[in-house]
């Protein structure tokens, strides 16, 4: 794991603590925020490369146009991931302090070629349609003539 502060000018109390292990189904991200609350945690995935972010209360009200103190504490972190995640199933969840981010590795899509033909359509034009027939023997082909098999 890599991770390193953005240099973005925010002030930072200190680097957080963050911990990466390998799951069975791909990888836990646990990240120290004492103080913190949930609202003020941002959590963005760029390609392989995990953004946790913390604004202050402070930060958050004047964003909603609410006053509040000048105090930050804000910070950016960033963590290099060992191998491409599946976005759409990352969980994110704080408690006590605690950012748990669960990060499922991205598992490979088999997709069903079957042959095409065209056929004609509407006012002349001509459609490309799936061959069934092509489709089968693709995935299943025909027993030679006199195999027993042979439906």
């Amino acid at each position: 794991m890599t991770g390193r502060g953005a240099g973005d000018g925010l002030p930072r109390v200190g680097p957080p603590e963050i911990e990466l292990t390998e799951a069975a189904d791909g990888w836990q991200v646990i990240v120290r925020l004492p103080g913190v609350a949930p609202e003020e945690v941002a959590v963005e995935l760029h390609d392989r490369e995990l953004c946790v972010r913390a604004r202050s209360e402070a930060e958050v009200n004047a964003d909603q146009g609410i006053p509040g103190g000048s105090e930050t504490r804000g910070f950016e972190h960033l963590i290099d991931l060992p191998a491409p995640v599946d976005p759409s199933a990352i969980d994110a969840v704080m408690d006590h302090g605690l950012l748990h981010v669960r990060l499922p590795r991205t598992t490979p899509r088999t997709i069903t070629v079957g042959g095409a033909r065209r056929t004609p359509g509407p006012v002349g034009r001509t459609v490309d349609t799936v061959d069934p027939a092509a489709d089968r023997e693709l995935h299943a082909p025909d027993p030679p003539p006199g195999d027993p098999d042979r439906r």
